[in-house]
């Protein structure tokens, strides 16, 4: 009887060994082989816009991401309004940073992850600015501007940062302008030094023209989430004054229809998915004699010390931190970076390395407008809830 009960045994075992090798799930050796080919087959992982976190899926041209940034320098004086290019319906910029200069006037600075897609015109363009050049560099940008502030006593002008930091940059004023990247439009019943413009698609061959560097080196990081995300308290309109000095502030409002802020502050209906703004302290230094005219100019330059900062988006608005390390911007979520070292305390950590604690901040995907407001000189935001 045991003899046959064990007869039975070894039958079924061989009869299911043979189930195992008719299904390819033979050997240990076959089966290990098998998970080892699924593990080290490759995920693709989606090429991102490093300025909007919009996908390749999205329109977002991967190979843009072995190109530099580049930047612009545009005017803002009521004169320059509306700008050319800034409400384009294809390639509004990526990011619109704007912060005062002199005499209590904000200028702009516009960044494109693509430069093979740009508006046909852009401008009014204007002179450079030491701390608008540190800005772009913030993002290894390529700089275009018309003109430069010059040192001069005690001032220290747009030619020597150029000079000093090695800046890739482009000035009408000095360019072999052959191939027409500038040039002027006078429909416009304003003085010529608001007529100067640049044109997109000249900006490929000016670059490869000046012989710079195309591969992007390091540069500031921004995190995006993967889905749209409302984090905060709510914010549906934001106030930004610069400084105790401007003369006019930009107001956004949100719309709850498209899920963005709008402004008119350009005299055209500019919107914007997020809106940064970052307070830094200001210096003024003033210029005598400016261009012999024996009156004098003050001039704004922005620290980049660091500080406190909001970041409004889908209605609602969060407190961040900011820094400035290795030129790359570095935003900080305030809350979650708490939450982070308190976390950290409970479970026994030192204060040295609680201390380095710090939660990056992330932003919903799409366009950006910077504000840069003055921390020390008077500079505010308001946030108002209807």
């Amino acid at each position: 009887m045991k003899k046959r009960i064990w007869g039975i045994l070894v039958l079924i075992g061989i009869l299911a060994c043979g189930t195992v090798l008719m299904t390819g799930c033979g050997s240990q050796k076959e089966a290990g082989s098998s998970a080892a080919v699924a593990e080290e087959e490759p995920v693709y992982v989606p090429v991102h816009n490093p300025l909007t976190g919009v996908s390749e899926y999205d329109g977002f041209d991967k190979e843009a991401i072995n190109q530099r940034i580049v930047s612009f320098v545009v005017e803002n004086a009521p004169d320059a309004r509306p700008q050319w290019g800034m409400t384009d319906e294809k390639y509004s910029p990526d990011i619109i940073l704007q912060g005062e200069v002199e005499g209590g006037i904000s200028r702009t600075l516009w960044m494109y992850a693509d430069y093979n897609k740009l508006p046909e015109v852009i401008g009014p363009m204007r002179s450079a600015r030491p701390p608008y050049i540190r800005f772009a560099r913030l993002f290894d940008a390529i700089f275009f501007h018309w003109g430069k502030s010059h040192t001069e006593g005690g001032y220290i002008g747009a030619n020597t940062v150029f000079h000093e930091e090695m800046v890739s940059h482009i000035d009408e004023m000095t360019f072999d302008d052959d191939i027409g990247l500038y040039g002027r439009d006078s429909s416009r019943a304003v003085s010529s030094e608001h007529t100067g413009i640049l044109y997109g698609d000249k900006v490929p061959k000016a670059i490869k023209k000046k012989g710079f560097r195309e591969t992007p080196n390091k540069f500031t990081n921004l995190r995006f989430y993967k889905k749209t995300k409302k984090v905060g308290k709510k914010a549906l309109a934001l106030d930004v004054s610069f400084s105790e000095r401007s003369f006019e502030n930009v107001y956004w409002n949100y719309d709850k229809e498209d899920h963005m802020y709008h402004t008119s502050h350009f005299e055209n209906d500019l919107k914007r998915d997020n809106l940064l703004v970052l307070f830094d302290k200001t210096e003024y230094q003033e210029k005598t004699n400016y261009k012999g005219s024996g009156s004098s100019v003050v001039y704004c330059d922005y620290k980049l010390a660091g500080g406190k900062g909001q970041l409004l988006s889908q209605g609602k608005i969060k407190k961040i931190d900011w820094k400035v390390k290795n030129h790359k911007l570095i935003l900080i979520d305030t809350k979650a970076t708490k939450k982070a070292k308190e976390a950290a305390r409970e479970a026994g950590k030192t204060e040295e390395e609680i201390e380095k604690i710090e939660v990056k901040a992330k932003m919903n995907q799409g366009k950006t407008w910077i504000g840069w407001v003055s921390s020390n000189h008077g500079g505010t935001s308001k946030v108002y809830n209807d």
